[in-house]
Order: C-alpha cells, then structure tokens, then sequence
C-alpha cells in the first residue's frame, strides 16, 4: 500500500514535465454523498458516506485522487446496532468518453484503486480493514474562464468496494471545484 501511494505522488510531482497538457488542468476539490452496502464480519451493513477529495490530472485523460469518507454504518433491523468509519482510498481515473461543447464536458470515467478503514461498530468493536475499489463515473465539467473557479464538476459514481469478508456497492453524488 505505501508503495502504491509512494508512486501516485511521484506520478503527481512529475506530471506537468511533458504530458501535453496546456498550463491549464486544475486540481479539484470536492466533496460527495453516497450510500451502499458492505460486508464486516461478514455481516451485510448499510453505509451513508460524507466524502471529501482532491482530484488532480497526471497526463491527457489520467487524474490521480485521494479521498476520506466518515461512514455510518447500519445493519438495517430493530436491534439499534451501528457503527461509524473513517475511509481513507487512493486511486487513479481514466476518460474514456468524452463530449466537449463551448463552456461544458459530459464524460464517462474509470477508476480503481485502494485505501484503509478504520470500522468502529457498537457489536465487533474496532477493526481496520484493507479497500479496494473499482468504479465508473459520469459528470459534467462547466468551465467558466472569468469566475475565481475556473471549473465546476458534477459526478455520479459506482463502484464495487472489496473487503477481506467480501465485496459490496456504493453509489453517490458528488460536486468538485478547482481554479
């Protein structure tokens, strides 16, 4: 895991050396809401996320992003049995469709990558537990040149989360901003 997160930020430090982008790309900042379900112990949880997250491109077509969620974790029946988690993932994305018009871009993105969670639940108590995950993503971009944030994006995002007790789905709506 530290090797992979060793070279996303080497892939970020170089990424303006020759990638053919113009002096223009911006990092975004965003946040997201989404909810899903995920195996711990293997028991099928509820989970409703709060995300925040740092987007930056690497090379035409290619971002590289770090995201932490604070997760509630719900098993669904009457027992008021819970639990929270802090969610932190690193992964790289990649457009593979994308539609520009004057001041707007529809894309269609997939990203991968993994992270760490700290569970904390009101019946198994603490545990960490290795992420990964695998996901599409569709947006819009709405580029404004005279306004202090130069881009404004829209996302949906699926994706498939894999834990040692198994796989689950989250599914959110999230907003990103960058000058």
């Amino acid at each position: 895991m530290v090797k992979i997160l060793a070279v996303l930020v080497a892939l970020c430090a170089v990424a303006h050396a020759d990638d053919g982008l113009d002096d223009g790309p911006p990092t975004l900042l965003g946040i997201r809401l989404a909810a899903g379900r995920l195996p711990v112990l293997h028991e099928d949880m509820s989970t409703f996320s709060l995300g925040l997250g740092l987007d930056h491109p690497i090379a035409r077509r290619w971002h590289a992003f770090g995201e932490y969620e604070y997760v509630w974790l719900d098993r669904g029946d009457a027992t008021m049995q819970h639990g929270t988690a802090h969610r932190a993932l690193a992964g790289l994305r990649h457009t593979v469709a994308q539609k520009l018009e004057h001041h707007m871009r529809s894309y269609i993105d997939v990203d991968a990558g993994g992270g760490m969670s700290i569970v904390n639940d009101s019946v198994l108590g603490t545990r960490s537990l290795p992420t990964g995950f695998a996901g599409l993503r569709a947006g819009f971009d709405f580029f404004a040149d005279d306004s202090p944030s130069r881009i404004f994006e829209t996302e949906l995002v699926v994706r498939a989360v894999f834990v040692p007790d198994g796989s689950g789905v989250m599914a959110g709506l999230g907003m990103q901003w960058g000058n």
